[in-house]
């Protein structure tokens, strides 16, 4: 990961750009409508499925950031607002993992999160909400 300070300070320009507008600011998200982003998206991070599942949802998926820009706001967003919800050996996105996982965008969003909330529950991790 990048991590001067010039590219930190990018990254979350381009999260204000493209995500901040439907996962607010605190990226607490819109209840019912747009999932929270913080103090939750780190826990999916315990699962590979639930790292592909980061990439893949389609607002992450479809935007118009280049691989690197998208792997740089996830790493910006995981390592800002969700450094307690990470596992200890949490390797940061690449472009090239980006760029190999990012498409199709998930399809059935809902039905995968609530699988994968179900196998972190399974494990004995609870900090991510069932629901938004």
């Amino acid at each position: 990961m990048r991590t001067s300070s010039a590219d930190l300070s990018l990254a979350q320009q381009h999260w204000v750009l493209n995500c901040m507008g439907c996962h607010t600011a605190t990226g607490g998200g819109i209840p019912g409508k747009v999932p929270p982003l913080a103090h939750s998206l780190g826990y999916f991070e315990h699962l590979p499925a639930g790292r592909e599942y980061v990439m893949r949802v389609p607002g992450a998926s479809n935007s118009a950031l280049s691989d690197q820009e998208l792997a740089d706001v996830l790493n910006w967003l995981l390592t800002t607002m969700n450094h307690e919800a990470l596992p200890k050996d949490f390797k940061p996105y690449t472009a090239a993992e980006v760029s190999a996982q990012r498409r199709p965008a998930l399809s059935d969003v809902a039905t995968v999160r609530a699988g994968l909330i179900r196998d972190l529950h399974e494990r004995g991790i609870k900090g991510v909400a069932d629901r938004y």
